[in-house]
């Protein structure tokens, strides 16, 4: 399942300058010599290029020289996903995972952190951002860092699905979490200025760009938490699957979340990786986030 848009709430910019009236020029004697007035000293110019907010948070976040995600214990319930409670006990263990993995490096990106939650729910059910409708199996909201899941479209189809299942699970999850660390280093603020200011094709791309960060973060935490997941063989194989899914393979989507190319490669680049030093979507060229 892919996970839904942020909900993300604008940063309001307020910016005052104040401004003191200068005096008029005293009138000079013209018996009065006039004092020298010594060359200025040359100042070096600053080094340091001017950044915009904009760019200082999309482009230069200091999330990406946080460094490699830690491996954290993290001991995923050995369940069966067929019920609203086995779902919601297998995200409350990701989201501890999740936390004690990402928490150190929202700290380095000199950010403050604050603690998400996990909605378990059916469509048409009330959140903080409204009601929950629409195609997506799940969704971020930032008004109360809350990650909301239809918990009915992550329920196994049978003992044969059940792999599968918590791989989807824990990808749509650890997705919706990346949304969660957008939020808190202001990431999401400024792409949501962005996607304002755009129409159109332009639109659709710098959602793409913000979707697929997520994804890429997701990515990320599953590679620096490969062994303590066990994502090898048939798992690894299933956790992919999840990961490389694209806007293509479900043509009845907008091209709001990246295609199966795009997908892949940040994927691929995140969980080598094992960092969001991999996830500069706002620098990619326009073909690396088709």
């Amino acid at each position: 399942m892919r996970g839904g848009p942020a909900a993300v709430v604008a940063l309001a910019m307020l910016l005052s300058a104040g401004c003191t009236p200068s005096r008029a020029p005293a009138a000079v004697s013209a018996s009065t010599a006039a004092t020298p007035i010594p060359s200025p000293t040359p100042v070096a110019p600053s080094t340091t290029p001017y950044r915009s907010p904009e760019d200082r948070f999309l482009l230069h976040n200091k999330i990406y020289s946080a460094g490699r995600i830690p491996a954290v214990a993290c001991k995923v319930p050995q369940l069966a996903l067929q019920t609203q409670k086995e779902v919601q006990q297998y995200t409350n263990v990701m989201l501890g995972c999740l936390e004690r993995a990402w928490k150190p490096m929202v700290a380095r990106a000199q950010a403050e952190y604050f603690t998400a939650t996990v909605y378990t729910v059916k469509q048409g059910a009330r959140t903080a951002c409204g009601p929950f409708r629409g195609k997506y199996a799940g969704f971020y909201c930032g008004t109360n860092f809350g990650i909301y899941l239809d918990w009915q479209q992550f329920v196994e189809d049978g003992d044969r699905d059940r792999e599968y299942a918590r791989a989807d699970l824990q990808f749509a999850f650890a997705h919706e979490f990346g949304h969660h660390v957008q939020q808190l280093v202001q990431i999401s603020s400024y792409f949501d200025m962005r996607w304002t200011a755009a129409t159109g094709a332009a639109r659709l791309e710098q959602m793409r760009r913000h979707e697929l960060q997520a994804s890429c973060f997701a990515s990320a935490f599953l590679g620096a938490n490969q062994q303590t997941l066990d994502l090898r063989g048939a798992k690894l194989k299933d956790y992919r699957e999840a990961a490389d899914a694209g806007d293509d393979d479900r043509p009845e989507t907008p091209p709001d979340h990246g295609s199966h190319k795009s997908s892949t490669f940040w994927a691929t680049a995140a969980f080598k990786a094992k960092s969001p030093s991999a996830c500069n979507t706002w620098l990619a060229p326009a073909k690396r986030v088709t």
